[in-house]
């Protein structure tokens, strides 16, 4: 069996387009930013992204390779010596090991670039298996359907076509209100992991479909009734029998992303306040350290700054309910933002809060100050009817001129000052 796999190794058409999926993966992995360098969470989900691409091309290209088998008839040339379902497993197994094979080079050189800063969290295979179930069942879908094709190229293109539309509209974890099956993800929170379950589910899913591709692909290569078309028959029954079953327990596995349970061992700066991370963020905490010291540093006869901030997830409290901050794409904005409204509410009573523009354009001072800068370029977007570009000009001003303005927009009076 295995000449007959290295011999189609050698053989197939795919080995013409490697270097082109090779090229794919490292431009999507490197190509949409460079923030999850040093982040073992980020990096796994960084390098499972490009199996989005990989997995409508590899359905294209599976297709093409089993369609142009097909015409040439070199399959059935190996199937006198050998038990036709055999020849159809190597010509599955053949177009999987060039799909995998490139995205395991993008996986590679994810853990080469984040080893030196990642720590000791060391990787996440969760999310890079999830791309490997991805591109398995495209490439399976995409063998079904060149089996059975008359033409070189209508079909591989539907399949790309078809793959890609459906994981765009369809494919992604669900996030709030939005839908999904569950076959990619865009982040990788430190707060959140894959569960194991609704992961194997998955993989049961698709290696049913591998199975399919491969008992009801070697019945589209002969026709006519017989022993042989009948037991082929049979077996395409099992098959679908079989991914039924796996797509049911796939149903009823529960979401696939859940939240970690709380971290033994945080990582937090010095000082008052003191802000705490998962340890998967290390790289964040001395830019954190210092927007720590610049709230604690806020005058205290205005302001009442939290003891501590937390990354979400850290201290357990469920993910929904707001709690803590995000660090998104290596964007420490988002923690200002969250110190800047968590001091607002310890400093304003919930009686004396005014409604409107004012307070909106308190917080987003308290986050430009926590921040040490204006609104980065990167972040689009703001709290109704506040110009952030006048708040960045605000905090360059002297100490006086931004108390003064200040003063305007806290309350005083009644209690609330």
């Amino acid at each position: 069996m295995s000449w007959v796999y290295r011999a189609e190794l050698r053989r197939s058409p795919l080995w013409k387009v490697f270097p082109v999926l090779v090229a794919v993966v490292l431009l999507v992995l490197f190509g949409r930013g460079r923030s999850w360098i040093g982040v073992w969470s980020e990096a796994s989900a960084a390098a499972q992204i490009p199996a989005f691409y990989l997995g409508p091309a590899m359905a294209g290209a599976a297709a093409w390779a089993a369609a142009a088998r097909r015409r040439t008839g070199v399959a059935a040339g190996f199937g006198a010596a050998r038990p036709s379902w055999r020849i159809e497993a190597v010509q599955v197994a053949v177009a999987l090991t060039y799909g995998l094979a490139a995205y395991a080079v993008g996986v590679a050189a994810a853990v080469a670039v984040t080893l030196r800063d990642g720590g000791p969290s060391f990787w996440w295979p969760g999310y890079a298996l999830l791309g490997a179930v991805l591109i398995t069942g495209c490439t399976a879908l995409g063998h079904l359907a060149g089996r059975g094709a008359r033409s070189l190229f209508a079909v591989p293109v539907v399949c790309t076509l078809g793959c890609l539309v459906f994981l765009g509209v369809a494919g992604f974890v669900p996030q709030g209100t939005s839908t999904g099956v569950g076959l990619a993800v865009l982040a990788g929170s430190p707060a959140r992991t894959v569960a194991a379950w609704p992961l194997l589910v998955r993989a049961a899913a698709v290696l049913s479909l591998v199975g399919l591709a491969v008992v009801a692909g070697r019945r589209l290569r002969t026709e006519g009734p017989g022993p042989e078309w009948r037991a082929r028959s049979y077996g395409t029954a099992g098959g679908v029998l079989a991914l039924a079953g796996s797509l049911v327990l796939w149903a009823l596995a529960g979401p696939l992303v859940v939240q970690r349970p709380a971290s033994a061992d945080p990582l937090c700066t010095d000082g008052v306040p003191k802000v705490c991370v998962w340890p998967e963020s290390r790289r964040y905490l001395p830019e954190l350290g210092e927007m720590a010291g610049r709230a604690g540093a806020l005058p205290g006869d205005r302001f009442r700054v939290p003891a501590q901030f937390v990354e979400e997830g850290v201290d357990g409290r469920p993910l929904d309910r707001g709690n803590g901050f995000v660090l998104r794409e290596g964007e420490t904005w988002e923690a200002a933002i969250v110190m800047a409204i968590a001091t607002t509410e310890a400093t304003i009573p919930m009686p004396c809060r005014r409604a409107g523009t004012e307070q909106w354009e308190l917080i987003s001072w308290l986050t430009a100050r926590i921040a040490g800068h204006g609104v980065p370029a990167s972040v689009h977007g703001g709290p109704p009817g506040v110009d952030q570009a006048a708040i960045g000009r605000l905090i360059a001003q002297s100490e006086d001129a931004q108390l003064a303005w200040v003063d305007q927009r806290l309350p005083h009076g009644g209690g609330c000052g």
